[in-house]
């Protein structure tokens, strides 16, 4: 994307700017699939930026050993900021991300594609293209470069593309695409015909998310029932393609999902651990709605108001903001507009803040 470039050399981590879109490896076993590709290599210094930019942009990507990682976007979604900071007082808030008249905030819907170990991995899926009266009016989302699916094409990829999907949990605004009322996956939100039975979008892929995720996204409350929207995940569960999950589990051998619960109690992360690289190299943690932007995962009491275990987020977060520091994970974001990728640092006072990239420099 625009603004986030870096030069790279042999290194163990490598930002990247642009696809080698030639074959490297064999095709899955389906017929009529892209080959898989290289992540560009540019020449020169070992060199980390996030800047700010238009995460709707063309996709930026990172490598990782021998996966790479391109940062996805299902366009941005404008939310109450009440809503996203919670207990945190307005007037803290607002001087980090400041809101609309309307008192919302923008927040990023982004996904992440994986390819590693000859599978193409995506996590998360934006809110696709059904027609939704509550994400229609409340979610506002607005799409100058398209969807979820324009970015997939933007890497020469279709949905049957997909080999796994996994998804941090079952909200909204994180399984939207799961499913699709119709074949064509083009449509905007709310062209779809409402007379049209909803099926898997990626359909030669295998789908996972937690256990309980799914048992509670069934069963919703009268606080949860509006997050969740059965036509996103239940078709998957018919279809026989949803496979549950009891806890840690190991998805390829590069990359594994870890339990973080909080926000919602069946809530993943995914963590990319490189294959290849020497010992110096730093896994990359996505770390999904345990902290929606890097402000919530360096300050423990910030949590949103949508976390139906408030008290449990905060240790999740404790836990594993000591993990991210002491492997020098790099950090991805789900819904930060101004710091898609960080890493955490802390100060002489024993306080961890995130750091763009270039700032904390390369891993040794």
């Amino acid at each position: 994307m625009r603004g986030l470039n870096a030069r790279i050399s042999q290194g163990a981590l490598r930002p990247i700017r642009g696809i080698d879109r030639r074959g490297t490896e064999s095709a899955p076993d389906h017929a009529n699939v892209a080959p898989m590709r290289e992540c560009t290599r540019i020449r020169g210094s070992l060199r980390y930026s996030c800047q700010l930019a238009d995460m709707n942009a063309n996709p930026f990507s990172l490598r990782c050993g021998q996966a790479c990682i391109h940062l996805l976007s299902d366009g941005t979604s404008y939310w109450d900021g009440g809503g996203t900071f919670g207990l945190v007082p307005r007037i803290r808030w607002m001087k980090l991300l400041p809101p609309d008249e309307l008192n919302r905030v923008p927040q990023e819907l982004r996904c992440v594609l994986i390819e590693a170990d000859s599978k193409r991995i995506l996590v998360d899926c934006g809110v696709g293209n059904k027609p939704n009266d509550l994400i229609a009016t409340q979610y506002d989302v607005r799409r100058s470069n398209g969807t979820l699916i324009d970015d997939l094409a933007r890497l020469g990829l279709r949905p049957a593309d997909i080999d796994i999907v996994i998804l941090t949990h079952l909200h909204g605004d994180h399984s939207g695409w799961t499913t699709v009322l119709s074949a064509d996956t083009t449509q905007a939100v709310g062209e779809a015909s409402r007379d049209r039975v909803p099926i898997p979008t990626f359909t030669n892929a295998r789908y996972y998310v937690q256990r309980r995720e799914y048992e509670d996204a069934t069963h919703p409350n009268e606080r949860t029932r509006n997050t969740y929207f059965a036509e996103n995940f239940v078709p998957l569960m018919q279809h026989g393609v949803l496979t549950l999950l009891d806890g840690e589990a190991q998805i390829t051998p590069s990359v594994r999902v870890v339990p973080t619960p909080g926000h919602t109690a069946g809530h993943q992360s995914v963590i990319i651990e490189p294959h290849s690289g020497g010992a110096a190299s730093p896994p990359v943690f996505l770390i999904g709605d345990m902290a929606p932007f890097m402000i919530h995962f360096e300050r423990l009491p910030w949590v949103t108001a949508y976390d139906v275990l408030p008290m449990v987020t905060i240790e999740t977060k404790r836990r594993w903001q000591q993990w991210a520091f002491e492997r020098r994970a790099v950090l991805v974001s789900c819904h930060d507009t101004r710091q898609p990728v960080g890493r955490l640092v802390r100060n002489d006072k024993g306080l961890f803040s995130v750091v763009p990239l270039e700032a904390g420099g390369a891993p040794e």
